[in-house]
């Protein structure tokens, strides 16, 4: 059993390994730029404090690679992009704890530009005073100055929200996942990003909003990496 258990293990890595390789080919495809400056990126996400901290906060394995929202096909994207196109506003549906706000300031903050807009419903009402049922409480208090953070849900604050900015550079739906509501963002936020502007969506799986939102608008320039849809607007 033993060796069995040690061969399956050693399989799943090496699956892991080659899904990350295609993984950042494509993303050097999307993007424009080699593959060895992708990985630059990476590295320079692995090694920092801000990592480092984070890993801390959450009491994850400390590794990047880690198949969790840690690994390259979930957060570290959102960092990894604002990196490379270097976003002057940028939107989020859904924060939670700020888990991927943390890694969407923290390369607004390497830029040295760009502000986040987040939009959430309080966490757990009536518990908000607890500094880890807070929304947003993952989040380094020396990224304040670059954030957003407002409360309500999408409907009633999303269509203010576009209108105020105007132009958006990355718009990051991660709210309610249901068919509904994706289209009601995709729609409304699509007007509003600026040319090779980026619609970011985690959990596509959910449902087939993101498929068909994007055959709908004839977007030529797609991409879908294990659970994240990325699209930019031409």
């Amino acid at each position: 059993m033993e060796k069995t258990s040690w061969k399956h293990k050693f399989v799943r890595l090496v699956e892991l390994a080659n899904a990350i390789v295609t993984h950042k080919r494509k993303l050097s495809k999307l993007l424009g730029v080699p593959i060895k400056e992708i990985d630059s990126a990476y590295n320079e996400l692995a090694e920092s404090k801000f990592l480092h901290d984070l890993n801390k906060k959450t009491a994850h394995p400390k590794i990047l690679h880690y198949v969790s929202m840690f690994s390259p096909f979930r957060a570290p994207i959102l960092y990894l992009i604002c990196r490379f196109i270097k976003p002057d506003v940028v939107i989020e549906t859904g924060v939670k704890d700020g888990f991927s706000t943390s890694f969407t300031l923290h390369a607004l903050e390497m830029n040295k530009k760009g502000r986040l807009y987040s939009i959430d419903l309080p966490n757990r009402p009536g518990h908000e005073l607890r500094e880890t049922q807070r929304t947003g409480w993952l989040v380094p208090k020396e990224f304040y100055h670059r954030w957003k953070l407002i409360l309500g849900s999408s409907r009633d604050k999303l269509p203010a929200l576009l209108e105020n900015v105007r132009n958006v550079d990355i718009f990051f739906h991660d709210s309610d996942h249901s068919y509904e509501n994706m289209m009601f963002e995709f729609d409304k936020a699509w007007g509003y990003l600026m040319p090779k502007g980026f619609l970011l969506v985690d959990d596509i799986t959910e449902n087939s909003a993101f498929s068909e939102f994007i055959r709908k608008r004839g977007c030529k320039s797609s991409l879908e990496l294990f659970k994240t849809g990325i699209a930019i607007k031409y």
